[in-house]
């Protein structure tokens, strides 16, 4: 009945045996090759690292993309691995030398992983490699076999990843966001026959309506792993977090249309054809993500908004009357945002960008086209060399915690040295509750494990029994670790790694004992630094970070006002350039946080919807400061001071909202400022006392976006549960 059960919890967790194939064929590159290498040719130094090398690239390695992609990543960093093995070995001799390399190391391969989910998937497969060559016993005159030994279980890694049931390639992200495409040009084409007065009910709309949303948060990054989530600092990544965004602000847009009287009347049938068109680019952009490439009769990337929708217009030409002109603005802000992402979406995939006489590159949404690969690497790399930056304060853990393993393992003598400093990189975690409840998981699953081996190397020694159970535990550590957890991960690597080396030189039951001190040890150090060096982990750096990026957004409302009114006052890009870094910085801190154990304190505040809100003010603030003069607004001045003035309003409330999260709470409701009503009636007061004039599009443009952060501001407070106080007349 036990093994019923314990097969029906593998089939659950592992219902197209994924899994068990995965290890299968890892099974299969470790056992023959071991053998080979220990009995033809004689060389146990190379079969101990074949076998270690197997384990870091299948075990370690956290590999995105289709099976020939992993495998071309684990030939691509095979000059690594040498690097790696080569610098332990020479270096093993030193105790001091080797905890100020280990510290060195430790740090830079960790922080590496501050350039994308690729790197930081790499980071501990490469630590295990450097690891293993600093330890004795001293073979500097075996580098050659270490080498060779690595190198073929990497190798045979990638082999058998694309030779041996391959895995089915995961769902990307760029399809995933070519199905909110998809979604958002059907809600677009309900949008129009309402527009157009056909018979369209709320019924089909809100069934249109939750669909967009529904395939919108499927593009959120905790849906995906690690690997797969574009958090890179390079243009195709870039591209691809400013198109997700894109969709949550347009499917906002368009919510907010639908319900328009003009709209829902039919009023002005003759616009129909702009939310045509935008539908039309938003499916083109869809088969863009989907298919890699730009479909037949594409044509260039868009430069300007759909044609007929601007809603500027010639000084001599009449102007519309206002209520078809509120609803030109409405219509060229969708248009912009569906040029925005049809121009991510082919920048996505690798698709060149012709931006022709349009907006060039370098500014507004896209200014990353005008830098180079390394060049964003190393701004990224710089942009996070702060203790302020999860991934600073997380290397720089990782780093004191394996360079006080190993100098403690050197002062203890301890034979097999290296099984501390692997209980470290295996407890080690971002928060001390997550590194203390991983510590008990791996330390009982440890235990276990030794247990299992003392009675295997008392009862059942000798090279063929060895054999069979080598054979068994290598299938079981690469199978039960990813269907059942870590203590089963530990439980076996223990028993694997354990009969490695007795097969490699007599062992008896003592073997074990050492296997569980040391990675006690190591484990103990770990938690140790988990607790010295940023308890908190993400989440204290969540508060602060999200609560930083929300100030500088309150400035930017002002500064961003003060320049379409003509203000003397700084220019916003300086402020924008600030807002972007205090994004990264926040997004980062959110994404580490969400590989931590969950902190009830948190609970409080809906953090995803925070950086929404944030990005929502840097986003309007650059089309604004990119695509409308600097002072349109000057020559009038009722419309600067009431635009000034609600812009004020926003930013006191805004640097009140930011005030409150690091306590990771909001502890009071902050008072809306003018709402969206209040604000249209101030503009239309103000519209009645002129003639018509080209700024009154501009100032309802503006109007718009002041209103629109007005309403984030208010559904920050709802989704956190905490309803906002009204605003109050004025």
């Amino acid at each position: 009945m036990i093994g019923v059960g314990v097969l029906d919890r593998l089939r659950h967790r592992d219902p197209e045996y994924r899994s068990s194939l995965r290890a299968l064929r890892l099974t299969l590159a470790t056992v023959p090759a071991f053998y080979v290498c220990l009995y033809v040719v004689h060389d146990a130094i190379m079969a101990t690292y074949l076998v270690f090398g197997v384990i870091a690239a299948g075990l370690f390695f956290r590999l995105p993309g289709s099976p020939r992609r992993r495998a071309a990543i684990l030939l691509t960093v095979l000059p690594a691995t040498w690097v790696l093995i080569t610098a332990g070995t020479l270096l093993d001799r030193s105790v001091w030398g080797s905890v100020a390399v280990t510290l060195v190391v430790g740090f830079l391969v960790a922080f590496s992983g501050v350039g994308g989910p690729r790197l930081l998937g790499l980071a501990n497969g490469l630590q295990l490699f450097y690891i293993v060559a600093n330890f004795p016993p001293h073979h500097a005159h075996a580098t050659a076999s270490r080498l060779i030994g690595a190198t073929l279980g990497v190798l045979l890694t990638a082999a058998a990843e694309v030779l041996l049931w391959p895995d089915p390639t995961p769902v990307s992200y760029p399809r995933r966001l070519a199905e909110a495409a998809d979604a958002l040009a059907d809600l677009l084409d309900t949008c129009a026959d309402r527009m157009a007065g056909r018979s369209v009910t709320d019924e089909d709309v809100a069934r249109r309506q939750e669909r967009a949303e529904q395939t919108i948060e499927s593009t959120q990054m905790l849906g995906f792993a690690r690997t797969e989530r574009p958090t890179s600092s390079g243009h195709r990544d870039r591209a691809l977090r400013d198109g997700a965004a894109t969709t949550r602000e347009l499917a906002e847009h368009v919510r907010r249309l639908v319900v328009l009287r003009q709209v829902r009347e039919g009023s002005h049938p003759d616009l129909e054809g702009s939310l045509r068109d935008s539908a039309h680019a938003m499916r083109t952009a869809a088969r863009i993500l989907r298919d890699g490439t730009t479909p037949p009769g594409a044509g260039a990337a868009p430069t300007a908004p759909v044609p007929g929708v601007d809603p500027g217009w010639p000084p001599d030409r009449p102007a519309p009357d206002r209520e078809r002109l509120r609803l030109l603005v409405d219509l060229w802000s969708i248009a912009e945002h569906v040029r925005i992402f049809e121009i991510a979406a082919r920048v996505g995939v690798g698709e060149p960008v012709d931006f022709g006489g349009g907006r060039p590159p370098g500014f507004g949404t896209f200014w990353y086209l005008r830098h180079s690969q390394l060049t964003l690497f190393a701004r990224q790399l710089w942009l996070h060399l702060t203790p302020a930056s999860v991934y600073f304060q997380g290397a720089l853990r990782l780093a004191v915690a394996l360079a006080a393993a190993r100098l403690a393992a050197a002062e203890l003598n301890l034979s097999h040295g290296f099984w501390a400093l692997l209980g470290t990189l295996t407890v080690m975690r971002t928060s001390a509750i997550s590194t203390r409840a991983t510590l008990v998981t791996a330390f009982g699953g440890t235990l276990i494990g030794a247990i299992v081996t003392a009675l295997l190397l008392r009862f059942a020694h000798g090279p063929i029994p060895y054999a069979v159970e080598f054979v068994v535990a290598t299938l079981l550590s690469y199978a039960l670790g990813a269907v059942l957890g870590l203590a089963w991960a530990q439980a076996t690597l223990t028993i694997m790694i354990t009969l490695v080396f007795a097969q490699l030189a007599p062992a008896d039951w003592s073997l074990a004992e050492v296997r569980l001190l040391d990675v006690l040890l190591g484990a103990a150090v770990g938690m140790f630094a988990g607790l010295v060096m940023w308890p908190r982990g993400a989440a204290g750096e969540v508060r602060r970070r999200v609560g930083s990026f929300l100030t500088v957004t309150g400035s930017l409302i002002e500064q961003t006002t003060a320049t379409l009114v003509g203000d003397d006052r700084p220019r916003p890009p300086d402020v924008l350039s600030v807002a972007r870094r205090e994004r990264n910085l926040a997004d980062a801190s959110l994404c580490e946080y969400y590989l931590e154990r969950p902190d009830p304190r948190m609970a409080q505040v809906h953090w995803d919807a925070a950086l929404v809100v944030g990005e929502h003010v840097v986003h309007g603030a650059e089309i604004l400061v990119y695509d409308v003069a600097p002072g349109s607004l000057a020559s009038w001045p009722d419309a600067a001071s009431v635009m000034t003035d609600v812009a004020h309003q926003l930013s006191d409330r805004y640097r009140d909202l930011a005030g409150q999260l690091p306590s990771g709470r909001i502890c009071r409701p902050v008072a809306l400022a003018l709402d969206r009503a209040a604000i249209g009636e101030r503009v239309t007061a103000m519209l009645r006392q002129t003639g018509e004039r080209p700024e009154d599009a501009r100032l309802i443009e503006t109007a718009v976006w002041l209103a629109n952060l007005s309403d984030n501001l208010e559904w920050i407070q709802i989704v956190s549960g905490r309803p906002p106080r009204p605003a109050r007349p004025r």
